[in-house]
């Protein structure tokens, strides 16, 4: 095979070919083509990454809103037992004695008013028409008061 090389001449048309300059030309594309390939899988690395770390953080943030939204649920069960216990009829009466001085009231100071079939309004127990001196209107009916 030396023997081959040799036996083709200097002045040859196969030496003279510009075989290095279009494999220097082939090389200097496939490395632009190597680099702009690497250059994309780095950006869609980088997109990949990015969305990771943005799910990670949405993440946290659900998490955060969860353990907000249990204690609001906490806050506001509190708030619905206090009201509860403010409204208990005892402390009402207790508030209703000490405060405003109200006390049950006696036997002969209930008056029982039921509208009659006429319009007019009478006492039940007594059966005698209620008059202006007792607060009540008798001429007029119930609807117009």
């Amino acid at each position: 095979m030396r023997a081959v090389v040799n036996s083709v001449p200097a002045f040859s048309a196969v030496r003279r070919q510009p075989v290095a300059r279009k494999s220097a030309a082939v090389r200097r594309r496939h490395l632009r083509h190597g680099i702009m390939l690497l250059g994309v899988v780095m950006v869609l690395a980088l997109v990949f990454v990015w969305t990771r770390i943005e799910v990670i953080q949405l993440g946290y943030g659900v998490s955060r809103l969860r353990r907000e939204v249990t204690d609001l649920k906490e806050q506001r069960n509190a708030i619905q037992a206090e009201v509860a216990s403010l409204k208990r009829a005892e402390r009402l009466e207790r508030i209703a004695r000490e405060r405003y001085g109200m006390r049950p009231p006696q036997a002969d100071e209930i008056v029982t008013v039921v509208p009659e079939a006429n319009g007019f309004v009478s006492n039940e127990g007594t059966g005698r028409m209620l008059n202006d001196k007792e607060g009540v209107n008798t001429r007029a009916p119930l609807s117009n008061r």
